[in-house]
């Protein structure tokens, strides 16, 4: 046939090469002629690869333009085609050059040579530029069971690095035969598939059918096939694939995909994130080579900027970036190229705006990989609107969930439970939601990055804030009996699996506040975790909480309610541990004893008459505390709960010890230790939110001390000591060591091990903010150091202390307040002093 007479027919287009004159159905289509010349180029070569430089030279043999030139004509030649049905007819392969690989129709065109039989070829596989890091071992396990299991799909979401460890493993395996690579990201019609694969192998087409010719070219032969990115045409790949391997006894695929074909023969290997450290975890620069996810950041960082070492001022940096971003590849290498502009701490702080700031992907990539907005656009574009909808919902998720709490926040309006069901089963083969078994049953996650995403899909909705409403509401609900909680019902069991949801109460209560928040939500919601935060020694955090709630009631129906006393009354306890007697806690507990009054609500009550008590001790007015005692005796007889009777008695027992009157004191403590011998009970919370035996045992060593059992006060201040360590709860550890153990160990002459005590009391307390406690370790930590100074803002119980040692600061402070007429456990020692 002449080149005069060629005409080429593909879909339902015609191309009659002498008038250049193509035609859809037998209408003319508009092209223009550089348009028309790329195309004629494709098609005289059709399924080959056309380099840029040749449609260069053809189309501007005697210009120079750049590439931009290229695309314009090549996107208006697409869209011509798109418009006629023809989608994904002519590939892209990066930094090459272009391929037609829609099948060529009817018997006009030249027949094909026939083609040799099938033999052993070079690689055709990309060419990698990178080094890899971390997937060392899993690229050899895979290459060795890759011959046995012949069809292996390695599945993840985006940028997780599927496509590296793939052309690894391709490279590894011993094939004897040709090992070709097939990306089918450009392809946008399923139909073009076998067609692409027929492309990519030089294999002449005869029928409509590429497939048959596929399966003849490779025949018997050893081959392996990388077909790659798959997950948005997953019929036509699985089809291909059972078809090819039934017909090709020695060939072997490897698929990468966001998720499984679900092929017969299919073996299916979900590549896991590169490992990061533990939250908090301290690492020196020799052992944060230890972990995958560092290791490629300074791998890449290195080649961005050739002086970048990891070092003991921003290894912490390090880790929390790699950390925050799940450990995927394809974000740590987007972070690590900005190290140019950015040190590690800034890099990290800026990590919330990680969509605008993690921009720049290698030019070479593929566009959804050059930004990771790009990487998530593409899974999320594959998803059906039920799904798209229900992960935008469970993004609200701070920490893992279950289907369980996916319900309450994501099954409303248009999705109904089973609809929930079947996107969470959707969004797990997706790769877009991480299912986790190893409990026994499943735990879902997301991706920090994926949940940055829908959060930021979510918020373009009008259903966002209902969404936000029913997660705040689910949060309530999951802490919903504070009052079980301050009665010390709760076992530690039910602090390990609430504090996992901290972070989710955060985000709720944030909200409840916020805008387009609820008020009346936020206040139950923080009324409710107060127990939470105490046990989680954050009673900092919680003030924060407190005090938004109580400035946002102020003027509405809720002030003075029974809600805001509530909180009133938890606010008072969070003082105690963080500022110590302040004006707010007297004004907080008054207030919330007067609502609970007014609405006959006893327990409220009482927890707000124990905080008047406990600022009545801090300020050294022991004989009110004594009134204060026995009036909560009194309300207690119509409240059964033995934790009411425990506290009321050590209250009187406490007040009494700091009178002087070690005697009563002492039964009436003994009496509260010989009651609670329940090993159940005995890390419970009382009152002060600190565990209700070490507290015991710290009033019972002082009141064997001041009562002559020297010996037995210093053995029970070291067992109370390794016990309040044990129990890691930092409240706990403020309350023994302050009130108990360091005193007496000082009181013994054991300076050695209170300073030991003490140093690691100033520590938590400086990191945690708790300044109450602080002042106990700065006081002893002075008097150690000969220091006579007692800290500034001490209460006068605190003073007490310091000059129970000898400290003339404390002593002078104490006089100078009227502390000698006081009755008071120190009063005949300043009196003592004085001569008097």
């Amino acid at each position: 046939m002449s080149q005069a007479s060629r005409l080429f027919r593909f879909g339902q287009f015609g191309l009659a090469l002498p008038q250049r004159l193509l035609t859809h159905d037998g209408k003319p289509v508009r092209l223009g002629g550089r348009a028309m010349e790329i195309l004629v180029a494709l098609l005289e070569q059709a399924g080959e690869l056309v380099p840029r430089d040749a449609l260069f030279a053809r189309v501007w043999p005697d210009t120079v333009v750049d590439e931009s030139a290229l695309r314009v004509h090549l996107s208006a030649l697409r869209k011509a085609l798109q418009e006629g049905g023809l989608d994904g007819a002519i590939v892209n392969e990066s930094g090459r050059g272009y391929r037609f690989v829609a099948p060529l129709l009817g018997a006009e065109k030249p027949a094909p040579v026939a083609a040799p039989a099938a033999q052993p070829a070079a690689h055709h596989l990309p060419t990698g530029l990178g080094r890899i890091v971390g997937r060392e071992e899993t690229v050899e396990a895979l290459g060795e069971q890759l011959p046995s299991r012949r069809f292996l799909s390695i599945v993840g979401p985006g940028g997780i690095g599927k496509t590296t460890v793939a052309i690894a493993i391709a490279r590894h395996v011993r094939v004897g035969g040709a090992v070709s690579f097939i990306d089918f990201a450009p392809i946008g019609d399923q139909a073009l598939v076998p067609s692409a694969v027929a492309a990519a192998l030089g294999v002449p087409v005869t029928g409509t059918d590429p497939v048959p010719d596929i399966a003849a070219f490779l025949g018997g032969a050893p081959a392996l096939l990388l077909l790659d990115n798959c997950e948005h045409i997953l019929d036509a790949a699985a089809s291909l694939a059972e078809r090819l391997l039934g017909a090709c006894p020695n060939l072997m695929l490897l698929v990468t995909s966001r998720e499984p074909l679900r092929a017969e023969g299919e073996w299916v290997h979900r590549l896991p994130a590169l490992q990061v450290p533990a939250p908090g975890q301290v690492l020196t620069p020799e052992e944060a080579l230890g972990f995958s996810a560092l290791r490629l950041f300074a791998d890449r960082a290195s080649a961005v900027r050739g002086d970048f070492a990891i070092t003991e001022g921003n290894v912490q940096a390090l880790a929390d970036i790699c950390r925050r971003l799940d450990g995927i590849p394809l974000a740590i290498e987007f972070a690590a190229v900005r190290v140019d502009i950015l040190d590690l701490p800034t890099l990290a702080a800026r990590l919330d705006d990680r969509f605008r700031l993690l921009t720049k992907g290698r030019r070479t990539a593929l566009m959804r990989h050059q930004t990771l907005r790009a990487t998530l656009d593409w899974s999320y574009d594959l998803l059906d609107e039920t799904a798209k909808l229900v992960l935008r919902r469970i993004a609200l998720f701070r920490a893992g969930f279950d289907m369980e709490s996916v319900l309450p926040v994501a099954a409303f309006g248009a999705v109904d439970e089973v609809a929930a069901f079947d996107a969470m089963t959707d969004l797990v083969a997706k790769s877009m939601v991480v299912s986790d078994m190893s409990s026994g049953r499943a735990q879902f996650r997301l991706l920090d990055t994926t949940r940055y995403y829908g959060l930021e899909k979510l918020a373009e909705t009008p259903d966002a804030r209902e969404a936000r409403r029913r997660h705040a509401i689910f949060c309530r609900d999951l802490i919903a009996d504070p009052a079980a909680a301050w009665e010390g019902k709760a076992p530690r069991e039910w602090i390990g699996v609430h504090s996992r949801r901290i972070d989710d109460i955060r985000a709720a209560i944030a909200w409840a506040f916020g805008p387009e928040g609820d008020l009346a939500l936020g206040m139950e919601l923080v009324m409710a975790s107060a127990y939470l935060w105490f046990h989680l020694s954050l009673p900092n955090e919680f003030l924060g909480m407190a005090e938004a709630a109580i400035r946002a009631a102020e003027g509405t129906p809720l002030a003075n309610s029974p809600a805001q006393a509530e909180v009133l009354a938890a606010y008072g306890h969070a003082l105690w541990h963080a500022r110590g007697p302040v004006p707010a806690m007297a004004e907080a507990f008054a207030t919330a004893v007067r609502v609970a009054r007014e609405q006959g609500d006893l327990p409220l009550e009482l927890r707000a008459s124990w905080g008047i008590w406990a600022q009545r001790i801090l300020e050294g007015l022991y004989e009110q505390s004594l009134a204060d005692a026995e009036a909560f005796q009194a309300m207690i007889g119509s409240v059964e709960a033995l934790s009411n009777e425990q506290t009321g008695r050590h209250m009187l027992a406490l007040s009494y010890h700091f009178m002087g009157d070690h005697v009563r004191g002492r039964a009436l403590i003994d009496e509260v230790i010989a009651r609670d011998q329940d090993p159940q009970r005995a890390n419970h919370a009382n009152h002060a939110q600190v565990d209700g035996r070490v507290a015991a045992h710290s009033l019972l060593m002082r009141l064997q001390w001041f009562g002559g059992e020297r010996e037995a006060a210093l053995r029970l201040a070291r067992e109370n000591a390794a016990e309040t360590l044990a129990l890691d709860h930092d409240l706990t550890l403020c309350y023994g060591l302050a009130i108990g153990s360091i005193p007496v160990l000082l009181w013994a002459g054991e300076r050695e091990e209170a300073a030991l005590l003490a140093a690691r009391l100033r520590y938590r307390t400086r990191l945690l903010g708790l300044r109450h406690w602080e002042i106990w370790a700065e006081g002893v930590e002075d008097w150690l150091a000969g220091r006579d100074r007692a800290p500034a803002d001490a209460s006068l119980m605190q003073l007490e202390f310091f000059a129970s040692l000898g400290s003339e600061a404390g002593a002078t402070r104490l006089i100078e307040a009227g502390r000698l007429e006081a009755r008071s456990w120190m009063q005949a020692e300043l009196r003592r002093r004085l001569g008097v």
